[in-house]
């Protein structure tokens, strides 16, 4: 069997037991079951089939698989997933977060059936070990950031009187806005961490630290927005459902830094984060 056939067949199976999982999640959330040992390994072994995926490419092309439009998507799913998981086993009482968070990573997997998945090239400014640890960091950053917007769209949807009855085994709006600003706080010394690292790459690959491209311009955005809504929870104590709003924009602005700006820009960055 080559790598190609290891890479398409874990790929795919991945993604059939992500799509289980996704529906399993929100049966449970809405008949509120609790199949939580069958749910945590829907979505346990797809992730390590998905690694699978992601290293038999690794194999197939000779370097690390996050170039083009395919491969960013993949990973990003793969590290979205990690979050999800890490989260259900450290965060026991939030388990049900998860039928909020896997739509968003299934539309993600939409996106990335429609686009081609040729096998890319590596360009000779991203042979260093910046590469590794600047991605590394980043998603951290977005998947600690993906837990806190899926606490927030509990206590968003409870103050709506959305879905209440189903969110009512959830712990309370108090505590629920202390995890997400943890969540918040870890995703601010993340960015923080990958910003540096991107700005030090820079300095190897091109001769300076910030150019002020698209890309870096958003980053800072996103960065700033992270500091702005820690800053607002810490110094003036919104209630949780303002909290809550904050941390969902400021997640809006880091999917569009991820997953708009990359893709309408013809800075260095295009196609890889």
């Amino acid at each position: 069997m080559t790598a190609l056939d290891i890479e398409l067949i874990s790929f795919w199976a991945a993604l059939v037991g992500y799509s289980l999982a996704t529906v399993i999640a929100m049966y449970a959330l809405v008949f509120q079951k609790s199949p939580e040992r069958t749910l945590f390994v829907l979505l346990l072994l797809p992730w390590l089939l998905h690694t699978v995926a992601i290293a038999a490419r690794w194999v197939r092309i000779e370097h690390f698989p996050v170039i083009n439009t395919f491969e960013m998507l993949s990973t990003n799913v793969w590290g979205l997933m990690a979050a999800v998981i890490l989260s259900y086993c450290l965060l026991p009482k939030l388990r049900m977060v998860a039928a909020l968070l896997l739509p968003f990573v299934m539309m993600l997997t939409a996106w990335m059936l429609m686009i081609p998945s040729d096998a890319s090239a590596l360009p000779a400014t991203y042979h260093t070990i910046w590469l590794f640890i600047h991605i590394g960091f980043m998603k951290i950053f977005l998947g600690a950031a993906f837990v806190a917007v899926g606490i927030a769209m509990v206590i968003f949807l409870r103050s709506a009187e959305i879905g209440v009855e189903s969110l009512s085994r959830l712990p309370t709006d108090e505590a629920l806005d202390v995890t997400a600003y943890r969540c918040m706080a870890l995703a601010m010394i993340f960015d923080t961490l990958g910003v540096v690292a991107g700005a030090i790459w820079a300095q190897d690959a091109w001769g300076r630290y910030w150019s002020w491209d698209p890309l870096e311009t958003w980053s800072l955005v996103t960065w700033l927005a992270i500091g702005l809504t820690l800053h607002v929870r810490a110094t003036f104590k919104p209630r949780p459902s303002a909290n809550a709003m904050l941390i969902v924009a400021t997640f809006m602005i880091a999917v569009f830094t991820f997953f708009g700006i990359p893709f309408v820009s013809d800075a260095l960055h295009k196609g890889a984060i």
